[in-house]
């Protein structure tokens, strides 16, 4: 910044700061911007606490480690990331609401206090072995199919869909929430494939321990959820009431499995980061295996430390796992009630009249067909504007 001088006074009291190895976090939780530093520069940090001017920062930085800190430079890269709260007293981005919806913080307090969260971590070890010995209850994809009509459960089946992932999404956010996180719901592209996320960024600000309820929490509720369709199937062998447990099942086994699909940064991927202690656990992977099959990016994986490479390196050998996962998913969930649909719909389009009602259950096939490829262009708008933040940043 042009106006930005020695004699500037910065007020960065708001950022919080979290040791994570030889580095520290810094970052500010109610936007989800996170940096990691040196010791150095949370001393730089640190110091700009409103009433000292970078000069004075400067000199008391200077005179504990014996060196020049470029803390003018280290200034402007704050105030470019939008970690600066105050600039000579006067407040910048005064649009950032910083506190968490009250109501929320107690509904996450009461949603995942122990008692609720060993019932969660009990029902899905229960429903597991609910499987293993009772097999059949394990759905296939006829069983999302409630009616004899294609539209009508296609549109149960989209309705379906949307609970459960609201519901998973939900989860994540109270259970964030309940630490004073702020969250973020949105859709998102990972590679090509739709999902659903919350931008839960701020939990960078706390303890390593405090996050991993949060990343769970999503399937903590899945797991409950998954336990309780399958009692049901059991205490009520009932047609229409297993009917419509067997479609929850098959959609909530496809959530969680779709959990452990590596590659596409899955709760699952954030709980492993969380316990390697490392936020760039699947770049350094494609670096290493860039590295490694296509003889690329050779510099920059020999500038990364020892122990990322060597997590690099194991979790590489997961992408194996998540690509036979992603195979099964889409083999077995995903694509044969979809070439189902469409086949029932090209058939009533193509023979009936448009008087008839199986025509009009086509259209609604296609329309909710049309819903999907329109949720799609959202998450793929989300992700053009991460890429287009994310090189302004580094521009």
């Amino acid at each position: 910044m042009d106006n930005l001088t020695t004699d500037t006074v910065l007020d960065c009291t708001h950022l919080s700061v979290q040791q994570d190895g030889e580095e520290f976090t810094v970052g500010d939780p109610a936007t989800g911007e996170f940096i990691r530093v040196p010791e150095v520069a949370v001393d730089v940090v640190r110091g700009f606490d409103g009433k000292k001017t970078i000069a004075e920062v400067k000199q008391e930085v200077e005179a504990k480690y014996g060196e020049d800190v470029d803390v003018l430079d280290f200034a402007e890269t704050l105030i470019e990331m939008e970690l600066v709260l105050k600039i000579n007293g006067e407040v910048i981005n005064e649009e950032i609401e910083r506190e968490v919806n009250p109501k929320l913080q107690k509904l996450g307090s009461f949603f995942y206090n122990p008692v609720a969260v060993g019932f969660y971590g009990l029902a899905t070890v229960s429903a597991i072995i609910l499987f293993l010995v009772q097999p059949q209850l394990f759905p296939t994809f006829r069983d999302v199919f409630l009616f004899e009509s294609v539209g009508l459960s296609s549109l149960i089946i989209l309705f379906t869909m949307a609970v459960l992932t609201i519901v998973h999404e939900i989860g994540h956010a109270l259970a964030a929430s309940r630490l004073g996180i702020k969250t973020k719901i949105q859709l998102n592209l990972r590679m090509v494939f739709l999902v659903a996320e919350t931008d839960m960024s701020g939990l960078w600000s706390r303890e390593r321990k405090e996050r991993y309820l949060p990343y769970f929490a999503g399937m903590a509720w899945d797991g409950a959820i998954l336990f309780f369709c399958l009692i049901i199937q059991i205490l009520f062998p009932v047609a229409s009431v297993m009917a419509i447990g067997q479609m929850i099942t098959f959609f909530i086994l496809y959530n969680i499995l779709g959990q452990f699909i590596f590659f596409l940064r899955t709760d699952v991927y954030f709980i492993i980061t969380n316990w390697v202690n490392t936020s760039a656990l699947h770049q350094h992977s494609i670096i290493f295996l860039q590295n490694l099959f296509l003889k690329r990016n050779q510099d920059e994986w020999s500038r990364l430390a020892a122990h990322e490479q060597k997590h690099a390196k194991w979790f590489s050998g997961l992408y194996t796992v998540g690509g036979a996962l992603a195979i099964f998913l889409f083999g077995y969930f995903q694509i044969p009630p979809v070439v189902y649909m469409i086949q029932q719909a090209y058939g009533h389009l193509t023979t009936e009249a448009v008087t008839n009602a199986y025509f009009w259950d086509g259209v609604i096939v296609m329309g909710v067909l049309a819903i999907q490829v329109l949720l799609w262009l959202f998450g793929l708008r989300t992700a053009m504007r991460e890429r287009q933040a994310s090189q302004a940043v580094s521009a």
